[in-house]
């Protein structure tokens, strides 16, 4: 079994309200990759962590793109973890 493959970095969007108080997080998100490498479900695990981090990484995770898992071959959903982090930016 492989699991599925993340085929380009995420792309969060740094929540503003976050970024004008300089805050950092780390979000971590289920999701469920198609057969075609599409997400079809995502979900936060753990604690919220507030400021808009836990909808920018929900809806990062549901635009990524992945290389589907594959079982003896053939391609198969799968649940997965992602971690989004969020860095505030260098001024």
């Amino acid at each position: 079994m492989a699991a599925p493959k993340l085929q380009a970095q995420l792309d969060p969007r740094y929540p503003p309200a976050a970024q004008r108080l300089n805050r950092a997080a780390r979000v971590d998100i289920k999701v469920l990759v198609d057969e075609r490498g599409r997400v079809m479900d995502a979900e936060r695990l753990g604690e919220k962590a507030g400021f808009g981090f836990d909808e920018a990484a929900l809806d990062a995770a549901k635009r990524a793109t992945f290389q589907p898992a594959t079982k003896d071959g053939v391609r198969v959903k799968m649940w997965m973890t992602l971690r989004v982090n969020f860095n505030p930016p260098i001024r």
